[in-house]
């Protein structure tokens, strides 16, 4: 179990976000915690949340999703408890995310998503990324089904004809 502090010059903890979460990414937190609270105990559980220690990650997720996230940024305790969960689920993408260099091939979301928990120096500009790449995506979908849509169109005239 790796443990820090934050709040140094030097680490992400000192770093805000100064937008709402990306809604890729907060499905992801959500995720994340919803499967790192089934490992703590009661107790280590802020008040607001013990009513969800009984469900099962995927009712919690669908449940409780706005209060862990709520708990998530404003307890820095039960942040850096789910943190040391993701480190033990994930200790690639986590290692690589303390070392400074993400890896390449992970998907942004999940990326973003271990950046906000572990907030490790940089992690605002991770999520910021990771937002502006899944509006992206989601542009060009749009794009492409217009395309697609406009070609349906097309031909429907000229059958019409």
């Amino acid at each position: 179990m790796v443990e820090t502090t934050g709040g140094g010059p030097q680490d992400g903890a000192a770093e805000v976000l100064d937008r709402p979460l990306p809604d890729g990414v907060r499905r992801r937190v959500v995720q994340i915690v919803a499967d790192g609270f089934g490992g703590l105990t009661v107790a280590e559980l802020p008040a607001q949340l013990r009513q969800y220690a009984r469900f099962t990650p995927t009712r919690r997720a669908k449940f409780a999703g706005n209060a862990m996230a709520a708990a998530l940024e404003t307890d820095p305790l039960f942040r850096q408890r789910i943190g040391e969960k993701l480190r033990e689920s994930q200790p690639e993408l986590t290692g690589a995310l303390d070392s400074g260099s993400p890896p390449p091939a992970a998907d942004p979301l999940d990326v973003a998503a271990a950046a906000y928990v572990l907030r490790p120096p940089g992690w605002v500009k991770l999520v910021t990324a990771a937002g502006e790449e899944a509006q992206r995506a989601d542009a060009e979908r749009a794009d492409e089904e217009t395309r697609a849509e406009l070609e349906r169109l097309r031909a429907e005239l000229d059958r019409a004809r």
